[in-house]
């Protein structure tokens, strides 16, 4: 009877490891979907981020590593200091991107997924980067340091 009382404690303490480990492994590859999609809105910032408040969907992401990838971008423009321009005072003009990207392997269209929620393989990671740009007299755009 105690036997038989450790065989079962010892299979169940396996299968909650074999959990763990798989929560795990996902975790890492929804990090990485997720910084993924963050790394395809940086890559050309002022095209898709252009409207702010645009959520878009990458559907590229799904066959690629099995993840959905939504990515919402915005951003808000703030004048600072001042500098001369042909000996007049102007504000330099800055611009202040907010990327945030979900990755989850969920079995709906969006990212976070509200009906997978409750299956025990469900993984969500989220990252969120911000970008200073601005863009001086000779109209290209510089990143802030």
């Amino acid at each position: 009877m105690v036997v038989a009382g450790i065989a079962v404690a010892l299979l169940r303490l396996t299968t909650t490891q074999q959990s763990t480990v798989n929560q795990a492994l996902l975790a890492a590859r929804a990090g990485l979907a997720a910084r993924g999609g963050i790394e395809w809105v940086y890559q050309d910032l002022v095209n898709r981020c252009a409207a702010t408040g645009r959520k878009t969907d990458l559907a590229d992401f799904v066959n690629d590593a099995g993840f959905k990838v939504t990515v919402n971008c915005s951003f808000q423009v703030f004048h600072e200091g001042q500098h001369l321009v042909n000996d007049v005072p102007t504000a330099t003009a800055k611009r202040i991107y907010r990327i945030e990207s979900i990755a989850c392997n969920g079995s709906s269209v969006d990212c976070p997924d509200k009906d997978s929620i409750a299956r025990p393989d469900y993984v969500e990671r989220a990252r969120v980067a911000t970008v200073c740009t601005r863009q001086p007299a000779g109209g290209v755009t510089e990143y802030c340091y």
